[in-house]
């Protein structure tokens, strides 16, 4: 193995280290357990897309509030939903934030029940939206909200699942204008089709309003505009 290859691999390492040290600290301090590494085999998913999905991981706290703030989005009046919210350490991070209502979208129920623990739990934080709850279901047969909302994706699922679901947001859009976000994270090897398929199916309506990096993770938010 070459000298970069090892230092590559080292320096991997000391990141996956710093990232579990500081979410047990996070966990220990709020009463939570966000942690990732859930075996497959305790996830109870009933959907027949359960090998679309992509392992848990849990992401940064921060990550949320950064996105945000690369649109400079107030929040105030939007509907939040997580797409795979996992354990929802994206909805505990918020829940801090006054949204009008927060949703995580999860099809496993042992993480959907963990989730509502972690939010019922949390201690230590300045709850400013009280309307927060989980949905156990495949993202695909979720009824879009027809509230202006802010979709999160942490790179939850394979891109046909990707495709169904952006489908149904784009097309409820159509039905009713309204202005919708959608953030997605962490998926940069799916972004080229996502890219391509959002102004074809809206009309050209959808843009691109940042295409960054949190850390060495992609974020990449596309608006859909209220005319």
């Amino acid at each position: 193995m070459s000298r970069r290859n090892i230092k590559s691999m080292l320096r991997a390492r000391f990141t996956w280290w710093i990232k579990r040290g500081s979410g047990m600290i996070f966990d220990a301090v709020h009463g939570v357990d966000t942690g990732g590494g859930v075996s497959e085999t305790n996830l109870q998913i009933a959907s027949a897309n359960r090998d679309k999905g992509i392992a848990y991981d849990p992401c940064p706290w921060s990550t949320l509030r950064r996105s945000l703030r690369l649109v400079s989005l107030p929040v105030e009046g939007l509907t939040f939903v997580d797409i795979g919210c996992g354990k929802g350490k994206v909805l505990l991070s918020a829940m801090v934030l006054p949204f009008r209502r927060i949703v995580g979208v999860e099809f496993s129920s042992y993480l959907c029940h963990v989730a509502e623990q972690n939010l019922a739990a949390a201690r230590l934080f300045n709850r400013k939206c009280s309307s927060i709850s989980v949905v156990c279901a495949d993202a695909v047969q979720y009824p879009i909200p027809e509230d202006p909302t802010i979709f999160f994706f942490a790179n939850p699922f394979s891109y046909d699942i990707m495709e169904l679901v952006l489908d149904n947001i784009v097309s409820s859009y159509l039905k009713s204008p309204r202005r919708i976000f959608l953030m997605f994270y962490a998926a940069s090897s799916i972004m080229p089709q996502i890219a391509e398929f959002l102004p074809r199916t809206s009309g050209g309506r959808a843009r691109l309003r940042v295409s960054s990096l949190l850390g060495q993770r992609s974020i990449n938010i596309f608006e859909l505009p209220h005319y």
